[in-house]
């Protein structure tokens, strides 16, 4: 394999993240290629300074097919890859690979079980086509020690200077790391859908009754929000509240999943979206109302309440609702302790 291309053009944040695995799988697997990723332009920064990412190629919205078309005929690579199948990208793929006598594995999607994780099926799809070796990876995205340095700066003066961090302390995702009065929370109550919204009046309440600062990206009351940074930076601004063995809280979106790819613990709130399938490979994940009979984890799109957040059991998300402050607020104190 000379040339790799990787195409993940689903449109959010969090898909890309769940793919990161496997474009680093494909990185191990073929050392001597030259690995290109097709995204959209809002995720293409997570793999500027990838080490095993070449080039990194972005489409414009509804114009996805014809960066499709282009990056094929600029590259001409041995092996195609693609989360994508909308506007007969799968087809496209296909048929350009049969053409020129090359590799493609054009559908990840094909009969998920609603208890596998999104990520971890990409990779035993990969696997089974011979293409990474089989392990299961999670996501990483790569930070310079210059954005790191920044992001910690951000994240102490946001706390006031409570920074505590102890150099004998485990770094890796996972590894138990002590909570003191010190040890910050992040609260993201944004998402993209309004349907995958937490009521307001929750965040509220849970920044009131949690220990050690309360910091947040947007506005929270009583919390501190942290002042606006890009998504590199954002990223680094997570590190930091990783390795001072904070947590971060939010809903099933791009950012939260953020948070565990750079190695922050957290919590995230899931509620139209099955935990089962969507859930956070690293964290914890809290599934609201999980007996709704609406809820499709394998067809999401297709689910009443997805496009117009128009709940059928309630005037707000029920599956949301079913989430108390109470149980919040115990993992988040669990996780981060």
């Amino acid at each position: 394999m000379r040339r790799i291309l990787l195409i993940d053009l689903l449109g959010g944040l969090g898909d890309l993240i769940m793919v990161l695995p496997s474009v680093h799988a494909l990185a191990e697997a073929h050392p001597g290629a030259e690995l290109t990723v097709l995204t959209h332009a809002p995720g293409a920064p997570l793999l500027a300074r990838d080490p095993g990412v070449t080039a990194v190629r972005t489409a414009e919205e509804h114009d996805e097919r014809a960066a499709v078309e282009q990056a094929l005929a600029d590259l001409a690579p041995d092996l195609v890859v693609t989360t994508t199948r909308f506007a007969g990208i799968g087809d496209l793929v296909d048929a350009d690979a049969r053409e020129r006598g090359t590799r493609a594995v054009s559908n990840l999607w094909r009969r998920p079980p609603a208890d596998e994780l999104v990520g971890e099926r990409y990779q035993r799809i990969l696997a089974a086509e011979g293409v990474i070796a089989d392990r299961i990876r999670p996501p990483r995205v790569v930070l310079t020690d210059d954005e790191l340095a920044a992001g910690r700066e951000s994240v102490v003066r946001a706390m006031r200077h409570r920074w505590r961090i102890h150099d004998s302390t485990p770094r890796g995702p996972g590894a138990p790391r002590p909570r003191s009065r010190d040890t910050p929370t992040v609260l993201v109550p944004d998402a993209g859908m309004a349907v995958k919204r937490w009521p307001a009046r929750r965040w509220a309440a849970l920044a009131a009754t949690l220990p050690g600062p309360v910091l947040s990206v947007g506005p929270v009351d009583g919390a501190a929000e942290l002042p606006p940074t890009d998504l590199r930076g954002l990223a680094a601004r997570f590190a930091a509240v990783g390795e001072a063995g904070g947590v971060v809280v939010g809903p099933d979106t791009g950012p939260v999943r953020l948070a565990a790819a750079v190695g922050a613990r957290t919590v995230a709130l899931f509620g139209p979206t099955a935990a089962s399938r969507y859930g956070l490979e690293e964290g914890t994940n809290l599934q609201g109302l999980p007996e709704c009979p609406h809820r499709e984890p394998t067809a999401i799109t297709e689910q009443v309440c997805w496009w117009e957040a128009r709940c059928p059991l309630a005037t707000e998300p029920a599956c949301l609702l079913d989430l108390p402050v109470g149980r919040v607020r115990e993992q988040v104190v669990r996780t981060g302790g």
